[in-house]
């Protein structure tokens, strides 16, 4: 009985260890939005203004300068060349190992239990899992490629989210 009790806390830790994964990956899809913010009006008439008087190498030299913060504020660690973050990949990781775990330790779990493999809970979380385990394993590619994109990234961390969250609730419940 000790064994059963340690899978099931193992087989939780795994669960949420995906989840989180799956929640780290989302952020980093977020992370890499591109947000250009609009102009305010008096940003607009101070350009008009601008050109209509002429300007002096000082007040050129000082808008360049603030262009460029700006600019520099904007860029993430994502734009960065050269200095790419390990976090994507360890997500990654992590996600793969808890995708290959979950369904060995649930067939385990189930065996030690004695509950048949055509149990409709059983059947329909191993049915959720699967489309789950597709879309974070794109999102997964998506996000250490470099190319998260933050519609596409971010639909498939919620369809993963919820197909998982569903599985996870069919294995809770356990409805016969």
């Amino acid at each position: 009985m000790e064994n059963l009790a340690l899978l099931k806390l193992l087989h939780g830790l795994a669960g949420v260890l995906l989840l989180v994964a799956l929640f780290a990956l989302a952020g980093f899809c977020w992370r890499s939005r591109r947000v250009a913010a609009p102009p305010t009006d008096a940003a607009a008439e101070k350009g008009l203004a601008a050109e209509a008087e002429p300007t002096t190498e000082a007040e050129d030299a000082e808008a360049v300068e603030a262009t460029e913060e700006a600019q520099a504020a904007e860029a993430t660690e994502v734009d960065v060349p050269g200095r790419s973050s390990p976090w994507p990949a360890l997500c990654a990781i992590l996600l793969l190992l808890c995708l290959v775990g979950l369904p060995v330790s649930g067939w385990w779990l189930a065996h030690l239990a004695g509950w048949p493999l055509g149990q409709p809970w059983l059947l329909g979380s191993s049915l959720l899992f699967l489309p789950g385990s597709l879309c974070g394993l794109w999102l997964a590619s998506r996000v250490v490629g470099g190319k998260p994109g933050v519609r596409l990234g971010l639909g498939l961390a919620l369809v993963g989210l919820l197909c998982f969250a569903a599985s996870l609730g069919l294995m809770v419940v356990k409805p016969l």
